[in-house]
């Protein structure tokens, strides 16, 4: 690729990069012994040592929530940390969150577009995992792959599907219990497909194509990669306060032509992305129980494919308004308009939709759509 070429790719990047507000902060070095033994378990079958994790877990408990902080480099990834804090009981978040029969999007809307564990004896173990919350003393470590596909990006539209390793890790803590969850994604992704947000990002409503590239002018040609990532999700609960105090560090590769383009700063609101909906998610007074939305969630895979896209209909419809300025120049409008979004749409898409829209409705958010078992 000419230098040329390279070097007008970097400016347009540049000109869509937030600033990082928070380069003056960085994780002190105390930590990083910690957190490389914490990504070393998705690699080996080693026992845990819960001692070689008490610097990690009392750094996030004494960090301030909202706390924004610059990682090192890890094998040439960007990285950054986020701290945010949520009310409840670890107990019900694991209903939620790491409940198989509830889809992980319910609670990262803005981030997830689909998981889904590749290992049949975790999700029989995660089932258990609440209940086992309060076994004061007791340590669970569970391991297995996983593949995740996420929503479009908040700068170039982008969306990618990827596998990795990843542990869960349950064990009492100096304030409580603590959860830790640690991925590892070792192998490219699929390239980059084009993806939209429509409306503002955290109304949660997101629309996907088959076609590769960037949806940004002048880089939808683009073969993009997420090449590797690794994060740690820490989750310390104090429960004199009721409160569980959640640490995310993460570090990504991604770009093209192997060259790295994300910045540590992407990271950042990316993660303040997924903090702020999984808080007002999991707060949020109306939040249908768990298994209220295991329920629904079920009732919805098995309706009928004809019936789902019927229901559907009238969110498409409402997407491709005149207001959606964000489709005036966008091959969704027509693929929308002719009908063929609505037919290629999956039945799992169809279900994804209905149910963030029945979850919108029930915790205060405005729904396109309402199911006919929600009262307006």
């Amino acid at each position: 690729m000419p230098f040329r070429y390279i070097f007008t790719m970097l400016l347009m990047l540049g000109t869509i990069t937030t600033a990082f507000g928070e380069e003056n902060q960085k994780v002190p070095d105390y930590v990083y012994p910690d957190l490389e033994y914490v990504l070393s378990l998705a690699q080996t079958s080693a026992d845990l040592e819960p001692k070689q994790l008490s610097d990690l877990i009392n750094f996030v408990s004494s960090t301030p929530a909202e706390s924004g902080m610059k990682l090192k480099e890890r094998q040439g990834a960007s990285g950054a940390f986020y701290t945010f804090s949520v009310e409840g009981d670890l107990a019900d978040v694991l209903d939620y969150v790491y409940n198989p029969d509830i889809p992980l999007y319910v609670t990262m809307p803005s981030s997830l577009r689909k998981h889904e564990w590749m290992t049949p004896k975790v999700t029989d173990a995660l089932r258990k995992l609440p209940r086992q919350v309060e076994s004061a003393g007791d340590i669970r470590l569970l391991r297995g792959r996983d593949q995740e596909s996420i929503t479009p990006d908040t700068n170039t539209g982008g969306y990618y599907k990827y596998d990795q390793d990843r542990v869960v890790i349950l064990l009492p803590g100096p304030t409580g219990p603590v959860l830790i969850s640690v991925s590892s994604q070792n192998e490219r992704s699929d390239v980059g497909k084009k993806g939209c947000i429509v409306g503002d990002d955290k109304d949660w409503n997101y629309l996907y194509s088959n076609e590769t590239g960037l949806n940004t002018t002048g880089l939808g040609w683009v073969d993009s990669y997420m090449y590797y990532a690794h994060s740690v999700l820490i989750y310390v609960v104090d429960s004199a306060s009721n409160e569980i105090h959640l640490g995310s560090f993460k570090w990504l590769n991604g770009g093209w032509a192997t060259m790295n383009m994300v910045k540590s700063s992407h990271i950042l609101e990316g993660i303040k992305r997924f903090a702020s909906d999984f808080k007002a998610v999991m707060e949020a007074p109306g939040l249908p129980g768990a298994q209220v939305l295991a329920d629904k969630y079920q009732e919805l895979q098995q309706t009928s494919g004809q019936d789902l896209r019927q229901m559907v209909f009238p969110y498409l419809e409402a997407l491709s308004s005149p207001e959606s300025s964000e489709l005036d120049s966008s091959f969704f409008k027509d693929l929308i308009s002719s009908g063929k979004y609505l037919q290629q749409m999956s039945h799992e898409e169809l279900v994804k939709v209905l149910l963030l829209e029945y979850v919108k409705g029930s915790i205060g958010k405005e729904p396109l759509v309402r199911l006919a078992s929600q009262t307006m």
